[in-house]
């Protein structure tokens, strides 16, 4: 839970029990910092939605809406795109509003969500390699033409691998030697089949 956002929904309620206007608290509001988030904005929409002003390094294109609407799908939010805006919304309520410069949210947990799944932040560089490659993986697995070249390749590597570890491999004495010819490509088609409709369906999803 994000300690920069409770302490800056803290400042806003004692602002507004102090009888502050919320167009005064949204031109002052100060900057709070913790755990590579900062939160230094609030807008009154409804709820306060309390957030993250700055370079997100983030394109506000296609693919970052249909990372958005996954994220929301997940939390049983519903996605209204307007401009360069995406609001997520519980019923008829804004609990978040996400900007290529501003992302922001009604409540902590969706506020720390949305920074470490939607813009990255708090992740280091080697978990957002391993994640771009392992997304790159299934998209791969995923596309029909693709994904079938892929495991039809990976069985023909598998069956010479098989095929130079048959003469140094220890089998079971009522296993022939050749069996290994069979064994290690079918086993590895089926395991990359498997990870294929995952991929399909994460795709779906």
């Amino acid at each position: 839970m994000s300690k920069a956002f409770i302490k800056a929904q803290e400042y806003i309620r004692e602002q507004l029990r102090k009888g502050v206007p919320r167009v005064t608290i949204q031109e002052r509001m100060p900057e709070f910092e913790a755990d590579s988030f900062v939160v230094n904005r609030a807008y009154f929409i409804g709820k306060p939605i309390i957030g993250m002003a700055r370079n997100m390094n983030v394109k506000f294109d296609k693919n970052f809406i249909a990372l958005v609407r996954k994220f929301a799908k997940f939390r049983n939010l519903d996605v209204e795109v307007i401009g360069g805006g995406i609001f997520l919304k519980r019923g008829k309520e804004v609990v978040a509003w996400l900007r290529e410069d501003f992302f922001g949210a009604d409540e902590p947990t969706l506020f720390e969500e949305l920074g470490r799944e939607v813009y990255g932040l708090g992740s280091n560089h080697d978990r957002k390699l391993k994640s771009s490659l392992r997304e790159s993986f299934l998209e791969l697995l995923a596309d029909s033409r693709s994904g079938v070249r892929f495991i039809a390749f990976m069985f023909v590597l598998s069956l010479i691998a098989a095929a130079l570890a048959a003469p140094f491999a220890t089998l079971p004495s009522y296993m022939p030697r050749w069996s290994i010819l069979l064994i290690v490509p079918i086993v590895v088609t089926i395991l990359l089949y498997l990870v294929k409709i995952y991929a399909k369906l994460k795709r779906i999803l």
